[in-house]
């Protein structure tokens, strides 16, 4: 059987077909700008600004539950997600996964290696095939050195990032677990949701697990709490999605 870094590389065949047929043709880096366009890194940026750096990107697909980087990797590589759901997960001492993010189409992850030479802090795992754009550390800190835009872009999304641990920190230390849950669903919504006569369903399927692990509760403590939210028609679950109702989505 094959290994991950083998199906990587076969994948990362495709990932180059997908961006079009030859090298110097204009449809590929038409495709390759577009998708640039779509990441919160290129906000506000100018065409010209984008195609002027597309040659540092590399597009690579990367199977379901594939391991992009582990705790302790040394690259220096930074990822900008065009399409796929990857999770962001930190490993405690005693070998507990704890989910820091959940990030999807237009994120960035693996910033860090931007200012700093140390190890990677967390694991990077494909919740389903992901198709991602990897640039070296250096050449997109090059990059961003040269457009005051892209490196304000980078600080308002580690900023928001801050943001939400400081939230999920007030949570863990005063929320009870049902609030927890429904604060994680409404930020998910905002971010993978999808608007439905009903509501926003959310478009990411995490197993219980992994939703405890975002809100420091325990899986069997989840399964019960989801339970009890779904009968008092908080949230409703078709046992693939959960969709948070319109009328719990304006209460505040």
């Amino acid at each position: 059987m094959a290994d991950v870094n083998s199906l990587v590389a076969a994948y990362g065949e495709l990932g180059a077909r997908a961006e079009g047929n030859g090298r110097g043709g204009d449809g590929m880096i038409e495709n390759k700008v577009w998708y640039l366009k779509q990441n919160r890194l290129f906000a506000q940026a100018s065409d010209e600004s984008i195609e002027n750096c597309e040659h540092i990107f590399k597009t690579t697909v990367f199977p379901k539950r594939s391991l992009v980087f582990d705790q302790g990797d040394p690259t220096r590589l930074v990822y900008l997600i065009k399409r796929g759901k990857v999770k962001i997960a930190r490993l405690t001492p005693d070998g507990k996964e704890v989910t820091v993010a959940v990030l999807g189409a237009g994120d960035i992850f693996g910033e860090e290696t931007l200012f700093e030479q140390a190890t990677r802090m967390t694991v990077a795992v494909c919740i389903e095939e992901c198709l991602l754009c990897t640039a070296k550390a250096d050449d997109l800190f090059a990059l961003l050195s040269r457009n005051p835009q892209l490196a304000l872009n980078v600080a308002k999304i580690l900023s928001e990032r801050l943001d939400d641990a400081s939230a999920t920190m007030e949570d863990l230390a005063y929320a009870k677990v049902p609030d927890r849950l429904m604060h994680l669903f409404k930020r998910l919504a905002g971010e993978h949701g999808k608007t439905t006569p009903e509501g926003v369903t959310l478009e990411l399927r995490l197993t219980h697990a992994d939703i405890a692990s975002l809100i420091g509760s325990t899986r069997e403590t989840v399964s019960l709490e989801l339970s009890n939210l779904a009968k008092a028609g908080r949230i409703a679950t078709d046992g693939r999605f959960i969709t948070i109702p319109k009328a719990e989505l304006v209460l505040e």
